[in-house]
């Protein structure tokens, strides 16, 4: 709890040093004698301490740079690591004293202690346009939100801090989980009104995303451990209303594009994204190729995490396929031949590199999500699939078999569920939204019976870091 203390302590001095940003030109650094009492009033400075909540996400190894988010969900069957440090998270036993679990802690709460203190600074800015000031906001709300639905997600009931108690949080209760996506919806509903359409930089959150991370926010209330089936309908209107033309999302027509460094900043699907920079070599490249690739037979990774065999042997046939997994390696030998599992072939494409860091790129947010979210929580409110929630449902099915013909087996309510549940499940796989789609689902135990035969329910949860547990304020979950 210290930890998290001085997290909160040293936000303003952090933000007030020259930061290298994880998104293109969001790069504007602040003067090298700024201090709290004079820091917060220009244009500039206020970009500076936004760059400074993306750079606590996506920077030193232990956020989305490196995919610990990936590791933490890898007791899905789409992700699984053999190395000594991540082990524990495939096989649903880890521990509270897992450094994964801490250091990706660490970094979400230096995030929202970044994001709590620009919100709160906004009262001092001096000959910033309003629309300036409402797009800084918006965007620090939004990161706050996301960054807190992880949270809640992985870990159950947190600490919700603000500006005011983030120096005492020793005294913060926990939030429960229904409190916590509260305070996520309260930030999008606010971020949504005040975000733009569009920025002239990639990287930064816009309406379109916080009204998709909204849509998912609603889906995952309707499952467990809130269970309340009503947030079906304002995930399905959530989900149209991002549909809508206006905002320019649409589906690559080539599943394989949009993993190309080619196209990632100009991707008609991307709706948000973290972008690696290598302009200073380890603060916010992106070490995603690397971890995902063989160490051997060619390849030049580092083996840290790879899929399944037994999800690759029942994945679909087609392009969405071939595009996500790295089945013949580059000495033109197969993952079978070299006695190994398939290796994730969506983030080989890292661009250029300085040593181990390079320009690769993570979306976190696709156009693909809002199709199947809008087609899952129609398919729940109409009590069966209409019209359109089979069209949406198709526009991803199609693509990813290469098929012009729609899916057929949908006769029912919960055939279609189904459907839907499982094309999810290969339309994101190693993008670690299959993990959190069995928590909800609360399928963690039938999906993992055959390999983990003594998982329990439990395991829906990690464990909190055991440094920050205090009894009556941080409580652990069971694990």
């Amino acid at each position: 709890m210290k930890l998290i203390k001085n997290i909160a302590r040293l936000s303003l001095l952090c933000l007030a040093m020259p930061l290298i940003v994880s998104c293109v030109d969001l790069d504007e650094n602040p003067p090298s004698d700024l201090s709290p009492q004079n820091f917060y009033t220009s244009e500039s400075e206020y970009n500076a301490a936004l760059t400074g909540i993306i750079k606590a996400l996506y920077s030193d190894w232990s956020g989305f740079d490196y995919g610990y988010d990936l590791i933490l969900a890898s007791g899905a069957e789409d992700i699984r690591s053999d190395a000594d440090l991540f082990k524990n998270f495939d096989r649903l036993v880890p521990n509270d004293r897992e450094l994964v679990i801490h250091d990706f802690w660490m970094k979400c709460y230096q995030a929202i202690s970044n994001a709590n203190t620009l919100i709160s600074k906004l009262q001092n800015a001096k000959d910033v346009p309003a629309e300036k000031l409402d797009a800084l906001e918006g965007q620090a709300r939004f990161l706050r939100a996301f960054t807190y639905f992880y949270l809640v997600r992985f870990f159950g009931p947190v600490q919700v801090t603000t500006y005011e108690n983030q120096n005492n949080i020793e005294t913060v209760k926990q939030s429960s989980v229904a409190e916590v996506y509260d305070a996520i919806l309260e930030d999008l509903s606010i971020a949504e009104v005040k975000l733009p359409l569009s920025f002239a930089e990639k990287g930064r959150p816009t309406r379109g995303a916080a009204k998709t991370l909204m849509a998912k926010v609603y889906l995952t209330m309707t499952g467990w451990p809130l269970n309340d089936k009503s947030y079906y309908v304002l995930a399905r209107d959530k989900a149209a209303e991002v549909m809508d033309e206006k905002y320019g999302y649409d589906l690559e027509d080539d599943f394989a594009d949009l993993w190309k460094q080619a196209n990632k900043l100009k991707s008609k699907e991307f709706i948000f994204t973290f972008y690696g920079s290598v302009a200073e070599d380890g603060v916010a490249g992106s070490h995603m190729d690397l971890a995902t690739r063989y160490f051997g037979n060619g390849e030049g990774g580092w083996g840290d995490y790879f899929s399944e065999t037994r999800f690759f042997d029942v994945f679909p046939e087609g392009p969405r396929k071939d595009a996500t997994f790295t089945s013949v390696f580059a000495d033109g030998t197969t993952f079978t031949e070299a006695g190994v599992e398939p290796f994730i072939a969506k983030y080989r494409d890292g661009g250029r590199r300085v040593n181990t860091s390079s320009e690769g790129f993570r979306p976190i947010l696709r156009f693909a999500d809002v199709l199947l979210i809008y087609a899952e929580a129609a398919n729940y409110v109409n009590n069966g699939p209409d019209q359109a929630a089979l069209d949406a449902f198709d526009r991803v099915y199609k693509r990813g078999r290469g098929e012009s013909s729609p899916y057929t087996l949908r006769t029912s309510q919960n055939e279609f569920d189904r459907a839907v549940l499982e094309e999810r499940a290969w339309e994101f796989a190693c993008e670690g939204d299959r993990w959190h789609d069995l928590v909800r689902r609360e399928m963690v135990v039938t999906a993992n019976a055959e390999r983990l035969p003594n998982v329990k329910e439990t395991a829906r949860l990690l464990p909190k870091p055991g440094t920050e547990i205090i009894p009556g304020i941080l409580d652990q979950n069971e694990y």
